[in-house]
């Protein structure tokens, strides 16, 4: 893995780590559903962003690789399973 996108990742997910404890503490102190809800959200979007950083070091790395070495009908099928993936 990229030591720049392992290092973003890390951080992006010790952020995301303390919003879902955040999302605990609302619901135990019965906070407003919105309130919540929109923390929630935004969890979901700072995970999106987490897999986009792990998508990019794949492309970059795995994908790059396979295609340098000639196995582009296995970087295709990786890429169609990732595409499968995002469309779920």
């Amino acid at each position: 893995m990229k030591q720049e996108i392992k290092k973003g990742a890390q951080r992006r997910l010790a952020i995301v780590a303390g919003q879902v404890r955040g999302i605990q503490e609302m619901v135990e102190q019965e906070k407003y559903c919105v309130d919540i809800i929109t923390q929630i959200e935004a969890v979901r979007e700072a995970l999106s962003g987490i897999g986009n950083l792990i998508l990019q070091n794949h492309l970059e790395t795995h994908i790059m690789h396979q295609i340098k070495h000639g196995e582009e009908k296995k970087a295709v099928t990786e890429i169609l399973k990732i595409y499968k993936l995002a469309q779920t």
